[in-house]
């Protein structure tokens, strides 16, 4: 039977913790299939609706969680929250993992992280290996003020190329330091800039506009979901913005005891190529492998869909770690 006639089966659902309802969307051409756990970036931005809109057709191969994390689309209610922190969302993501665990009846599962969700992966499974087939780091975060140095330079660097003076003008106004991530200056031309340039989530034909018309236009969220997304955007960021500035992911994911696979865009100056490769040269594994994908920014697999689904057929599920649980 070829996967492609098969339908992909859809569940919504929330799961409680500590008196807080976390959203999921699940999808599969077939419940049995491994179990992959999905962690969105941002912090704060949900991607099921820009996957799903995009045709990235890894359900007929897996069981994917898309997870909103605590604060995030159907994840955000202020008044059960909480305050959000890397801990306190290393902690949700085992609850989860071992909820998606218990339903499918898995031993172990995997993991994929997009940005933001690569610290919180790598972090995850750097500590809990016990629970974990292989770590999937696309977009990967290594050191988070580096890697913005490296934006900034390529932004400047870009406007003087295309003789952009206006561009140019306004990038050097602002001044990057350590407080970048507070500073309402950088954050705007990184919104102005990244995407026109070529760096941000896609590396041509892609806006923030047309970002939050996906996730706006997607039915699976009612209207209160839809309209908690962006509440959760800038909640996220304002929780998280200084522990990502701050963060080395090679400190505190150092060693892994499960395959590493890193997939990265060559233009990708959301988390920088080169962070990324300084990520992967430093950290332990018992196998780990380096995909360049040369025709994409920071989304892989939107840009290059073909690879990146037969990295996951070739490679991941047919690695060494498969034989550990292949159920």
């Amino acid at each position: 039977m070829k996967v492609e006639e098969r339908t992909v089966q859809f569940i919504k659902e929330y799961v409680e913790i500590e008196g807080h309802q976390n959203g999921l969307f699940i999808e599969s051409i077939d419940f049995q299939n491994p179990v992959l756990l999905f962690l969105h970036g941002g912090p704060g931005f949900p991607q099921y609706s820009i996957l799903k809109k995009s045709g990235l057709r890894w359900a007929e191969y897996f069981t994917v969680c898309y997870w909103e994390q605590r604060g995030t689309g159907m994840s955000y209610n202020s008044s059960t929250q909480g305050k959000v922190t890397l801990e306190r969302l290393v902690s949700d993501s085992l609850i989860i993992t071992n909820y998606l665990k218990k339903k499918f009846n898995k031993k172990k599962i995997y993991i994929s992280g997009h940005s933001w969700g690569t610290l919180l992966g790598s972090i995850v499974v750097s500590q809990n290996p016990e629970h974990y087939l292989a770590y999937i780091g696309v977009g990967q975060f290594g050191r988070h003020f580096d890697s913005n140095k490296q934006t900034y330079e390529f932004l400047l660097e870009t406007a003087s190329k295309r003789g952009d003076k206006r561009a140019e003008k306004d990038i050097q106004s602002v001044v990057f330091d350590r407080d970048f991530y507070k500073n309402q200056g950088y954050r705007r031309i990184l919104g102005r800039y990244l995407n026109k340039f070529g760096g941000g989530t896609k590396r041509m034909g892609y806006s923030n506009w047309q970002g939050m018309k996906d996730l706006f236009t997607c039915n699976h969220y009612s209207w209160k979901e839809r309209f908690n997304i962006p509440k959760g955007i800038f909640f996220s960021y304002d929780s998280l913005g200084e522990t990502m500035a701050k963060a080395d992911a090679t400190l505190l994911a150092p060693r892994f005891d499960v395959p590493v696979f890193i997939l990265h865009g060559v233009y990708d100056y959301q988390t920088s190529y080169k962070e990324a490769k300084r990520f992967y040269e430093k950290i332990e594994a018992p196998s780990k492998k380096f995909y360049t994908f040369e025709n994409s920014a920071h989304s892989p697999f939107i840009e290059e869909q073909e690879r990146f689904l037969h990295i996951l057929r070739t490679d991941v599920l047919c690695s060494e770690c498969s034989y550990k649980n292949p159920s």
